[in-house]
């Protein structure tokens, strides 16, 4: 299991886990972001910018910080 920070762009991977307090989990869930979706890093923004995200059909940008707290398995696919 890797971060999603470890993901390059074009790379997708499975949510496994969200390791963060429950009110941030309560908000990435609400755009989308659950345990056992597949994710995607369409680009990453230079010096610590924002990742550019698709999950289904949804684009989203999230900031590095979150990046590191989302737990993914990209050997699923």
């Amino acid at each position: 299991m890797t971060t999603l920070l470890e993901l390059s762009e074009g790379q997708s991977g499975i949510i496994q886990k969200l390791d963060m307090d429950r009110l941030l989990i309560q908000r990435l869930n609400a755009m989308g972001l659950r345990r056992g979706k597949k994710i995607t890093v369409l680009r990453k923004a230079p010096f610590k910018g924002p990742f550019h995200i698709v999950i289904d059909t949804t684009e989203l940008m999230i900031r590095e910080q979150e990046a590191t707290l989302i737990q993914i398995n990209s050997s699923n696919l």
